[in-house]
Parts: structure tokens; C-alpha cells; sequence
């Protein structure tokens, strides 16, 4: 059966939120046992093209991989890579979620992304029975929604839109349609109001989203925003409760607030929801797991010691301030100072926790410094290597990506680069670990003139490069 998704393809990508090292990440901060990334069972609901799934089946060959997606077209385009990477480990299925059985409790993690909010409520009511069946016991599911209050403003602009675009047919010209009035509505409210402002800067923003995207998300059949008291209802209904948030920085909100460390009765459901309110949230990452398991919702810094930290802070001018993209953070304890400092330097490598630190204070604060931006966290080893090997080797999927001129490559930290030229993406093709370093500075050599012994100490800081991007075996 055709969908909208088969005459315009909905741009898929690695999501870092849904890999099984974070979702065993936030499991272990509520001192709960998960499956590790390296041999654990992942099913995606809704898994386009696979783009999320299968870089993880390439980082972990013993875990198993499950997708599905209603797609016939996306899931022939992800076949196709699978087959081209020879991976034994992930399969993708055209299916109907309501159709889709792949039996009870056979999944450690449970991925349903993109979805919730733009799918009939049966469907919504089928995605969570689904979700419930295929978690195992002690499993953690992710769940995305377009989320209310801020929803609100979205839907506003989504409604404008339609009444432009009434009799216009077909995903392609609505999506055309669309972005002409987008362009035009800025200049409608002359008023410079808050209520203004705000429709301008809605418009604009999703302007600069991808055409696909403005296709499915914005002018698709179905936009449901919903509260998150709204959702954990639908969840409660189905037999699963609310973990926590997945983004790092919201992920304290699964925790009583240090007012009401001790405080029993503290709603800690209620507190999440007061924060979507005050921060207008129009979008959620809600874990979930089964509705009995028994949550401890006090947090315990001596949780991290089985998990391991990475930072790729830098020292800022004054002494112990350290900048990580745009925040930027103090440390009066020298010890924390020394502690970030290692890490720094091992980036993008995570190094053990036990080994860093072993005092309920400083755990406390490496937990604050996660909820605040300043670490990672994670549940794994890394499967990639930071230092250059006398074979260096790429990761399939990137050598893949970059054959076929994909400007994009996924690297084996779920995370995506851009590589700007053909040059580089030849290179990355071209790094399967059949020659020595001193083998591809004779290549290299041959091909662009010059000597080996000239080109070796730049080719070994572009391998360093690629290394600490994640994209060497």
C-alpha cells in the first residue's frame, strides 16, 4: 500500500537519544538492571529506511535489530545497505503496527521515534499495546510527542496553513504550496506584539526546515500534540509508567528535586509536567517501562560508579572554567578540575567513573555536571578506537556513505558529520584496513606528487581526526 512516505521520503538519521547505551544509561541511574549495548535486543517502530538501527548494528554485531515501518520503499532503501554491508544482525519489515508481532517480551529496548503524535489515536492506542508486548521485563522504551503547552503555537501556524492549501493535492504540491505562504505570513503581522513575534518566528523556523520534513510533520493527516500528563495516562492504560526524560539535561526530572529529597509523597509526575508549563515544552523524549516495576525516585550518586564519563571540555581563560560548545562551567575543587582534564584529553573516549572518582560528593557533582551539559554519560565501552592502528579502518557504514558521495556519514558514536568535499569522502572510502599507514602515504604519494615521508605527518593527523570523530575501527 502507498503512503505519503513513499512519494516524499522523510529524511532518517542516527538519533543518539535511542541508542542502548543511553537508554541503559538512564536505567542504571535508577539503579535499575539493562542490557548492554553490546549484547542487547532493539526493536524500532516506524524505523524508515533504518537509518537509526542499522549504525548501531554495525557498532555492536553481538545485538540483535528489529525494524519495521508501514514504508514498502523505505524499507526496501534500508535492505539495500544491510545487504551491501553484509550485516547479520538487523532486519527490516514492512508492517502495519497493528500487524506487527515479533513475540512477547523479546526486546531489552523498544524505539518508537517520530510517531506518536502523528498517527490516528487507534493507531497511537496499537503503537502502546505493541510497545508493552515486545518489552521484556526490565526493559526500557522511547517514546517521542510533539508535546503541549507549546504545541499550541505549532498547531496555530499548522491550521493557518491548511486553510491555504485547501484544495491543493498531492504531498508534493502541498509541501510547495506551503512554503510560499510560509514566506509570505511574517510579513501579515505588521503588529509588533508578543503574540506577533512568536508567529514570525514560527514561520521562520520552519522555513529553514526540510522540505520532507514541513511534508510529514507540519501539513500530515494527523498533529497531536499532547500534555505529558496526557500521555503517562495513555501509558498507564497499557501497562507502562514514566522512567524519566531522555535528554540529558532533562533527565533529573524522573528524580525528586533536592527540596524533596526526602519527601515520599512528593508527585514527581506532577513537578515534570509544572516544568513543560513553565518552559512552554512542545517536544518530548519520555522513557518508559513496565507500569511494575518499582521506582526508588530519590537520586543516588553512588549509581555512577558502574557507568563511565567523556567530556570534550576546554580550559577557558580563567583558571577552572571549562567550555563545552556554548556552556561554559566552573570547578573550585581541584580534584573535579583533574578529573575533567583526563577526560578531555581521552575524548571521545569514556574512561570508567570508579576510576575517577569513589566519593559520594564528587558523584554527586559528576551527576549535576550531566544533568547540566557538561558530561556524558555512559552505560558502554566505546566500539571505536582513538588511537590510530597500523591498518587503519573505518567503519563500514561510513566507507559506504562515502562511496556513494553521501556528504553525511554516521559515525560509530551514533552521531553524524559532515564531510565537506569529495577528497575526504574518497579517503574514508578508501580506508578498509588492508594497508599500512606507510602503504597509503605511498598511494597518496603516487596519486598527488610529493614524497611519503612529506605526506605521512599529515595523513596521521587526518586519521587522529577521524579517530576522534569516532569513525575508525
Amino acid at each position: 500500500m502507498a503512503t505519503p512516505y513513499d512519494e516524499i521520503a522523510y529524511p532518517t538519521t542516527a538519533f543518539r537519544q535511542t541508542h542502548p547505551n543511553r537508554l541503559g544509561t538512564h536505567a542504571a541511574l535508577f539503579g535499575l538492571p539493562f542490557a548492554p549495548a553490546a549484547a542487547c535486543r532493539v526493536l524500532d517502530i516506524g524505523c524508515g529506511d533504518g537509518a537509526n538501527i542499522i549504525p548501531m548494528a554495525v557498532a555492536h554485531p553481538g545485538s540483535q535489530f528489529v525494524g519495521f515501518d508501514l514504508s514498502e520503499r523505505a524499507i526496501a532503501r534500508g535492505r539495500g545497505v544491510i545487504e551491501a554491508l553484509k550485516l547479520p544482525n538487523v532486519r527490516l519489515e514492512a508492517l502495519d503496527i497493528a500487524a506487527a508481532d515479533f513475540g512477547a517480551g523479546g526486546f531489552d529496548y523498544v524505539i518508537a521515534h517520530g510517531l506518536y503524535s502523528w498517527i490516528p489515536q487507534a493507531v497511537r492506542d496499537a503503537m502502546m499495546a505493541g510497545i508493552r508486548h515486545h518489552l521484556a521485563v526490565g526493559g526500557v522504551a522511547f517514546v517521542s510527542h510533539n508535546a503541549l503547552p507549546g504545541g499550541h503555537a505549532h498547531r496555530m501556524i499548522r491550521e493557518m496553513l491548511l486553510f491555504h492549501l485547501r484544495g491543493v493535492e498531492g504531498p508534493t504540491a502541498r509541501v510547495q504550496a506551503a512554503i510560499l505562504h510560509l514566506r509570505r505570513m511574517p510579513e501579515r503581522f505588521g503588529a509588533d506584539t508578543p503574540f506577533a513575534r512568536l508567529a514570525k518566528s514560527l514561520c521562520l523556523e520552519l522555513l529553514e526546515r526540510p522540505p520532507p520534513v514541513l511534508a510529514h510533520d507540519e501539513l500530515g493527516e494527523v498533529f497531536e500534540p499532547v500534555h505529558l500528563h496526557e500521555f503517562l495516562e495513555h501509558a498507564g492504560r497499557h501497562g507502562l509508567q514514566f522512567l524519566t526524560e531522555a535528554g540529558p539535561t532533562r533527565c533529573g526530572e524522573g528524580f525528586r528535586p533536592p527540596y524533596a529529597l526526602d519527601d515520599a509523597d512528593f508527585d514527581v509526575l506532577a513537578h515534570a509536567q509544572e516544568l513543560d508549563f513553565d518552559v512552554l515544552r512542545n517536544y518530548r523524549q519520555n522513557l518508559l517501562v513496565h507500569a511494575d516495576v518499582a521506582l526508588d525516585r530519590r537520586p543516588e550518586p553512588s549509581r555512577l560508579l558502574g557507568l563511565r564519563a567523556a567530556t570534550p571540555a576546554q580550559k577557558a581563560d580563567e583558571p577552572g572554567v571549562y567550555d563545552v560548545g556554548t556552556l561554559r562551567f566552573q570547578l573550585d575543587d581541584a580534584a573535579l578540575q583533574g578529573v575533567v582534564e583526563r577526560l578531555s584529553l581521552a575524548w571521545p573516549a569514556a574512561l570508567p567513573i570508579n576510576e575517577l572518582v569513589d566519593d559520594e560528593a564528587r558523584l554527586g557533582a559528576l551527576l549535576r555536571m550531566y544533568w547540566s551539559g557538561a558530561i556524558e554519560l555512559h552505560s558502554a565501552a566505546e566500539p571505536f578506537s582513538i588511537e590510530v592502528g597500523e591498518r587503519p579502518c573505518a567503519s563500514p557504514l561510513a566507507r559506504l556513505q562515502a562511496s556513494r558521495g553521501e556528504q553525511r556519514v554516521t559515525t560509530l558514536r551514533h552521531a553524524v558529520v559532515e564531510i565537506g568535499d569529495a577528497t575526504g569522502l574518497s579517503f574514508i572510502a578508501s580506508l578498509d584496513g588492508r594497508r599500512t599507514v606507510d602503504q597509503i602515504a605511498v598511494d597518496i604519494a603516487s596519486e598527488l606528487g610529493g614524497s611519503p615521508e612529506q605526506i605521512k605527518p599529515q595523513l596521521v593527523a587526518k586519521l587522529n581526526e577521524l579517530a576522534r570523530l569516532g569513525l575508525l575501527f
